[in-house]
């Protein structure tokens, strides 16, 4: 009798080798790379500015679970290291700054400063970042869209920067899946004789790319909360992801139907918004340590869903505005 396969080795040791090619020791790299911040002002202002530095909150992880705690996982010494202080008043104390403080200011990674100082400042300053009380969320995504290659290092040591990074790294992760289900439907969504043998291996593509995908994801958020990223003793998380990878599988098949026209569009949406929830799940349990459930990623995905069908409309569109003729003659 010839030997039947096992489904669930089988994706699993396609999962690991799919990994294999993940080089975490880059995101180790780039949440270790040198930077300084400045922060400039009276000894109270840069006081509050290194009291949000080090500010973690995420209302979604207290507003599901009440005993929530965060950790925000701060380094002080690591912090020291990235920070350097200039204590200006007025414009008498900037026109007559040390040397020093001169070159810190040209040479590091972007300086803070309140309001009132801004346009004293900015001569001297390379690149200058106003902090105003109350703005924390919108700095921190200000920050981190303006310096693309300090987003890990940011973040690795500053938490004020944990929420708006993770949320940039979970939706291009719901992007990468929503595009990988998008294209490889193509062939199915015509019922015809073939889709006896394709469908089966779509669905199996379908979750290993995916589940590959969010493990991927995984390591980055590991790497943005100050963590460094260890695989081989990251097993509990990833038995975390497979049982979420599975649970939105299941959940997802009820939402969607190998129908023409609207079916990519529900699928793209689909896979980008449990992709999205599954990414927040996995962020909580960083950060809180904490495990959800079906209600929290069905729920998460409804959030999502809106979002993840117009990306995939929009992306069907710029995919048939980029196609040639022989393209519509081959799809015929």
């Amino acid at each position: 009798m010839p030997n039947i396969p096992r489904i669930k080795d089988s994706i699993l040791t396609r999962i690991w080798e799919e990994l294999k090619h993940v080089n975490y020791q880059k995101l180790n790299e780039k949440a270790g790379m040198s930077f300084t911040i400045v922060t400039a002002g009276s000894r109270n202002e840069i006081e509050d500015m290194h009291c949000w530095l080090e500010t973690h909150d995420y209302p979604l992880a207290t507003k599901w679970m009440k005993d929530a705690s965060i950790d925000a996982g701060i380094d002080h010494a690591r912090m020291r290291r990235r920070l350097r202080s200039v204590v200006v008043d007025d414009a008498a104390d900037i026109a007559q700054l040390a040397s020093e403080d001169h070159v810190v200011l040209q040479q590091a990674g972007f300086c803070l400063a309140p309001p009132r100082l801004a346009s004293l400042l900015a001569p001297h300053a390379r690149i200058l970042h106003i902090y105003e009380q109350g703005a924390g969320a919108v700095l921190a995504e200000e920050i981190i869209e303006s310096h693309p290659e300090l987003r890990f290092a940011l973040s690795h040591s500053f938490p004020a920067f944990r929420n708006a990074h993770a949320h940039r790294e979970i939706r291009e992760t719901a992007m990468q899946n929503a595009s990988w289900v998008l294209f490889t439907a193509a062939p199915n969504i015509v019922p015809n004789p073939a889709q006896l043998f394709t469908a089966p291996a779509e669905a199996l593509s379908d979750f290993v790319v995916m589940t590959t995908n969010e493990i991927k994801l995984m390591f980055e958020l590991v790497a943005l909360t100050g963590r460094r990223v260890q695989p081989m003793r990251m097993l509990p998380e990833l038995g975390i992801i497979l049982g979420l990878a599975k649970l939105a599988q299941l959940t997802a098949t009820n939402l969607t139907g190998k129908i023409p026209g609207a079916g990519l569009v529900i699928k793209g949406g689909v896979a980008y918004a449990f992709t999205s929830a599954i990414g927040e799940a996995l962020y909580i349990y960083q950060i809180a340590g904490v495990r959800v459930g079906r209600d929290f990623i069905e729920a998460r995905a409804q959030v999502w869903m809106e979002e993840g069908k117009q990306f995939a409309q929009r992306l069907l569109r710029r995919k048939k505005e980029n196609s040639t003729p022989e393209d519509a003659d081959n799809g015929r």
